[in-house]
Formats: structure tokens, C-alpha cells, sequence
């Protein structure tokens, strides 16, 4: 049922921080380093359209190589994919990046320097595709976080400002703290995102930051779904609007909600994903539409489906695969301790360009899985990646209203 309204938090707020960009004085370069205007590069239309890591292997030619090819109105142009996964590392806990496909230096600093030199604590809480919404602090021990928004490709971040808007009955500003807030990032329009954060305080409310305004706006509308709570942390970002997964209720749906916080569309699930279960089921978009995933919980038989209409909600089943015989195991009954969950299999991801996908056992490996040609490539045999969150880079700015 619902809960009964509790008293809001008023507190005077930190200041917004608006996008910064910390990177260190140093002098101006020298004029042979200096970036000309894109228009006069050579091959600047040839290199724009090269994948970005073809671009860095490039700027090992020469000095001067590495001045074309680090040249912004270049990098801000080349086509954009899946390059790797932000992870936690089995032995020390810490945050790591692995390429994709693996191999060589990674892509990311995972360590994000730009932030630590305001923070001692950072902690990733989600990648929507190219940003990173982080959970910062300024000591180990400090109880206030900031929530940030940050793009580790071009170092540049923001500070989420607190929630305040008038109080109903009084009048005063009533302030909130941010709380399970869910990033949301296209990278068709990088300019742009959003972020969602249910409110603790009212339950039936639902706060909705635009980078656009650079402020967070009300959406009281959530009362009428009581049905399910606002959010799921299954949830994708597709089309301008996100979806989220719900499976807590009698009969389990994917809510659609957009940039205004209205829920917009409600789509059943597909036949055969009516015992999905929170670990075993999630959703995803790969080539422009969104996917589902269910794998059952005890034999561990994958089924990934495509939304292939959105009017008439029409699912199709994509792939059907025994996910213990990827790993190279005949029996998931015998290799699976229900007291530990030693093998809890889960697929962590789907690559959004391609029919493939990415699956764990959560002891020892990871692997990608190709659909179409059924080939099982190994990302990590040594338990140091265990799942991971997709990451798509981009040089876009980012801009706050």
C-alpha cells in the first residue's frame, strides 16, 4: 500500500556545481603541437570515420600522427561503440576497465583521477552507455555524498544539485535528499541527459533532473501506479525514454516512462518470461530495439527476445542456448551449490550493434557469446572480471543548462 507522507527535510543546500573540467595548469604547447582548425587536417574526413581504437593504435606513428589524431574535432566524430567494461576486481575490490575485445592498456583510467582530487571516496553506481553516475565523498568517513555525473573520456563532470521546490502547504522550500537516483543517456543526442530519483520523503513523487535546465522538476503522477513501485534497477534507456523492468508484482511489465516522469506506455513481457525472477531476467537494447532476457533458475536455459513493434507489442524469440554447456560444463545441477550459488550463471549484457552477448558464472569466467555464429570467446579466465557495465565512448561535451 502506499505509505503515509512524512515530513520533507529542510536544509540549507550545498551549492550546485556546474560542469567543470579539472585538468592541471600547464603551459601553452608548443605551436607545432598546437591543434589547427579541423577544416585544414589531412585525412581529417578519412580518420573521422576509423573506430576509435584504430585511432590510438594511429597516434603510435609519429609525433606528429599524434597530434592529428588526438585533434577534438576528430575524435568528436569517429563512430562510437562497445569498448569494454567498468568492473570491481576480485582481489582488492577496486574498479577496473577491460577492453573489449581484451588486451593492451585500458581504454579508461578506472581510477578516474578527475575526480579524485576532490573526492577520497568514489563509488560507481551506474554507466548508461558513455556517462557514469558516481557516489562521492569527500572523506571515508563523511556521511554526505554528492551524487556526480561524469564522463571519464573527457575528464568533464557535475555536481547533481540538492531537490528543492516550495512546499504545498506553506510555501517554504522544501529540500530532499537524492536517493537511488537512475541515470539516463542516448548517445545519439550527447548534449543531453537525464536522471531519475524517486523521493524517499513522498512516496507517490518522482524527481527528474534535465541537464538541458540544469534543475530537477516534480511528477506527482506515480500515485495512480501504486500497482509498482516508480523504479526497477532493471532498467534501459532507449528512444528518449526509459524502461523499466518490474517484476515484483502479480503480473510482471515493462513500465515506459519519459524525460517528464509520466509513465507513457506499459508493455507486457513475452511468453515465456512469466516466471522471471530479480538475477535471472533483465533488459537491454541492441540495434536500435529493446531486448528482454530470462534464464531459468535452476537448469540455466537462456531465452533473449527482441521487441520487434512497439504498438503492437510484439516479441520475438531471438535465441534459445544451454548456458552451463558455454562454459564448457555438461550439467548445471551438478556444477551449481544452491547453499553458496558457487555457479549463479547471469548474462551481464547485450553489445548494442550486434547479435552478441555477455555472460558470467560469477567464480572464474567471463565470455561473449555470438548468436548468429554460436562462437564462445573467453574475456577472463582468472575471476579478476566477473560481469561488468558496457561502456560506449564519447567525446560529446557535457553541457549543463
Amino acid at each position: 500500500g502506499v505509505r503515509a507522507r512524512s515530513s520533507t527535510t529542510r536544509r540549507r543546500p550545498a551549492a550546485a556545481t556546474r560542469v567543470l573540467r579539472p585538468v592541471p595548469r600547464r603551459r601553452s604547447p608548443p605551436s607545432h603541437l598546437r591543434q589547427p582548425p579541423a577544416a585544414s587536417l589531412p585525412f581529417a574526413e578519412i580518420l573521422s570515420r576509423v573506430p576509435y581504437r584504430s585511432l590510438c593504435r594511429f597516434r603510435c606513428v609519429s609525433k606528429a600522427w599524434r597530434v592529428l589524431c588526438s585533434h577534438r574535432a576528430i575524435e568528436r566524430r569517429v563512430p562510437q561503440t562497445l569498448s569494454g567494461f567498468f568492473h570491481t576486481h576480485h582481489s582488492d575490490g577496486g574498479l577496473r576497465f577491460s577492453n573489449l575485445p581484451g588486451g593492451g592498456a585500458p581504454l579508461v583510467n578506472a581510477s578516474l583521477p578527475f575526480l579524485r582530487r576532490r573526492y577520497a571516496s568514489v563509488k560507481l553506481e551506474q554507466c548508461s552507455s558513455s556517462l557514469l553516475l558516481c557516489k562521492c565523498r569527500e572523506s571515508e568517513e563523511a556521511e554526505e555524498c554528492d551524487y556526480v555525473v561524469c564522463n571519464p573520456m573527457t575528464g568533464q563532470w557535475t555536481v547533481l544539485p540538492p531537490i528543492v521546490w516550495q512546499d504545498e502547504e506553506d510555501g517554504e522550500p522544501a529540500y530532499f535528499k537524492v536517493v537511488q537516483p537512475f541515470l539516463g543517456f542516448d548517445p545519439a543526442v550527447p548534449s543531453r541527459f537525464v536522471v531519475f530519483s524517486p523521493l524517499v520523503e513522498v512516496c507517490d513523487d518522482v524527481a527528474i533532473y534535465l541537464s538541458e535546465t540544469g534543475r530537477w522538476t516534480r511528477n506527482s503522477e506515480w500515485g495512480d501506479n501504486s500497482e509498482y513501485p516508480s523504479f526497477s534497477a532493471e532498467c534501459a534507456f532507449l528512444n528518449g525514454m526509459m524502461h523499466f523492468l518490474h517484476l515484483v508484482i502479480e503480473e510482471p511489465i515493462i513500465a515506459v516512462v519519459d524525460v517528464e516522469g509520466d509513465v507513457c506506455g506499459e508493455i507486457a513481457l513475452p511468453e515465456g518470461m512469466e516466471d522471471a525472477s530479480s538475477g535471472y531476467s533483465s533488459i537491454g537494447y541492441s540495434q536500435g530495439k529493446l531486448h528482454a532476457w530470462y534464464m531459468h533458475p535452476h537448469y540455466y536455459e537462456l531465452c533473449v527476445w527482441v521487441l520487434e513493434d512497439y504498438a503492437s507489442e510484439k516479441w520475438t524469440l531471438k535465441h534459445t542456448v544451454d548456458v552451463p554447456e558455454l562454459f564448457g560444463r555438461e550439467s548445471a545441477e551438478e556444477d551449481c551449490d544452491e547453499e553458496d550459488r558457487t555457479y549463479k550463471y547471469e548474462m551481464f549484457a547485450i553489445h548494442p550493434e550486434h547479435n552478441l552477448i555477455f555472460l558470467t558464472d560469477w567464480k572464474e569466467v567471463n565470455l561473449s557469446y555470438d548468436m548468429d555464429s554460436k562462437e564462445v570467446h573467453l574475456m577472463c579466465t582468472s575471476g579478476d572480471f566477473l560481469g561488468g557495465l558496457p561502456f560506449i565512448p564519447s567525446f560529446a561535451d557535457l553541457v549543463v543548462g
